[in-house]
């Protein structure tokens, strides 16, 4: 049996399209997340393994101090992208800690990020699921039009 899905905001394979980035909903929170995760993972390993041995070793301070102070206006841009979707989402303390940590340490933005989609994903999928509450319809005074009283 196939699992229902709602519009994604990504194509076939996962990727941001540029419709769910300008989506207001978890889908295109999501997917702005996933973006600046892979952006800032790339910058801080370009800061860590070619701009500080740049510095220390070759005493060439100009990649460092580029780089060093992109990242950290993209951090700052990862972190509002990260507590839209925790917003959205109601995520818990752990993974919003999680999510933090991953800006400022080498490879773990994109272990966390694919984590955090692979964990949102199921979490759609058995939202859809699970079928809405009934609605009993109530007369004039709000009480439910089968209440004795």
């Amino acid at each position: 049996m196939a699992v229902p899905t709602a519009p994604d905001s990504s194509d076939s394979f996962g990727r941001p399209t540029w419709a769910g980035l300008v989506r207001w909903d978890v889908d295109g929170a999501l997917m702005r997340y996933r973006v600046m995760a892979f952006v800032v993972g790339v910058g801080l390993i370009l800061l860590v393994f070619v701009g500080m041995p740049l510095q220390f070793l070759a005493k060439e301070k100009v990649v460092a101090q580029i780089v060093g102070t992109l990242h950290g206006y993209l951090y700052l841009f990862y972190l509002v992208a990260a507590a839209d979707l925790a917003r959205r989402a109601h995520w818990r303390i752990g993974r919003i800690l999680a999510v933090v940590a991953a800006g400022f340490v080498p490879f773990l933005a994109f272990v966390v990020e694919h984590r955090v989609y692979r964990q949102m994903r199921e979490e759609h999928a058995a939202a859809l699921l699970v079928p809405p509450a009934p609605v009993t319809p109530a007369d004039d005074d709000g009480q439910p039009a089968d209440a004795v009283g």
